[in-house]
């Protein structure tokens, strides 16, 4: 339809053009032709100029949205198979690492006191791995699924004090020291288990890459129409090259030292997509050797009252 729209403005567009120079010609030699000529040139100028408006531009819009459409499904769909991938290389490697230890067991060496229990332990990290990552997993999707962070406002020292003594035991573990520096009458709105989801996962990071003895920092300050919560640690720190990747799902900085640690790949991917709920921005600051901070910046305009 629109190639013979197209057409047809090309027909009478010809059409006018040769007449215009006939007429041309004829007012060559008889001056009373001028005023047709000026007439039929702005008719042809206005043909063209609603030619171009009307058919060719919306035509033009209409090719460039739809190449951009199909740009955007493309890599959807490259980033639906990559995920895909990585989920079914993440699930497998635990199986297979599980059932290989039971078919030793069953051949035979199950017979052995100290190799089966040391079995049995490994098959038991292995099977919590796996609970982790399919916990992750479902916590992506349900957060995926949801666009809006639902809830009343909470208080965020609070939501923040429950959650560090919540993780008292990980960090005792290692012997990690967590200062909290929070000021008072910081409210925001939305789901405060969402909340204490997303610093429960920047904790643990924290902890699990701080050496032993090590200190974190928890902080959470308004500045102008901003709240800012971050978490900062002494652990090995993060190479500038590695930032703008650190929220994808499964990219892991050292893979060997995140599996030995009982990452799933997931915790930052989860930190992102629930500051996305709340409107929030995330900003990075790391160099290697020299820990790691963490920012969740929150827009406090009409969300906070101030005690």
């Amino acid at each position: 339809m629109k190639k013979r729209f197209v057409l047809l403005i090309t027909e009478v567009a010809a059409v006018e053009i040769a007449a215009l120079g006939i007429i041309w010609k004829r007012s060559m030699m008889d001056d009373s032709f001028i005023p047709v000529v000026i007439i039929m040139a702005i008719g042809l100028l206005l043909l063209l100029v609603q030619g171009y408006f009307n058919i060719i531009k919306p035509y033009s819009d209409r090719i460039r949205s739809l190449e951009e459409a199909a740009a955007e499904s493309k890599e959807a769909e490259l980033l639906r198979r990559e995920f895909v991938a990585n989920v079914s290389h993440e699930l497998k490697t635990p199986l297979t690492s599980i059932s290989g230890f039971i078919e030793t067991l069953q051949a035979g060496a199950s017979e052995d006191p100290e190799i089966r229990h040391k079995f049995i332990d490994i098959i038991a990290i292995e099977t919590a791995r796996l609970k982790r990552l399919i916990e992750d997993l479902l916590v992506l999707s349900d957060i995926e699924n949801r666009r809006e962070s639902d809830g009343s406002e909470f208080d965020i020292k609070t939501a923040i004090i429950n959650t560090v003594e919540a993780l008292r035991p990980i960090s005792h573990a290692k012997n990690v020291t967590v200062i909290t520096e929070l000021e008072e009458g910081l409210l925001i709105a939305g789901s405060v288990d969402r909340f204490r989801q997303m610093m429960v996962n920047l904790i643990e990071n924290a902890v699990k890459y701080s050496d032993e003895g090590g200190r974190i920092w928890v902080k959470a300050a308004k500045d102008s129409n901003k709240i800012t919560v971050s978490v900062r640690d002494e652990g090995i720190g993060i190479a500038p090259e590695h930032h703008e990747r650190l929220f994808e799902r499964f990219y892991r900085v050292d893979k060997s030292r995140s599996k030995k640690a009982g990452g799933t790949g997931l915790g930052l991917s989860i930190v992102k997509h629930i500051a996305v709920l709340f409107g929030a921005s995330l900003k990075v600051k790391s160099q290697v050797g020299e820990g790691t901070e963490f920012f969740v910046i929150f827009d406090a305009e009409d969300k906070m009252n101030n005690s």
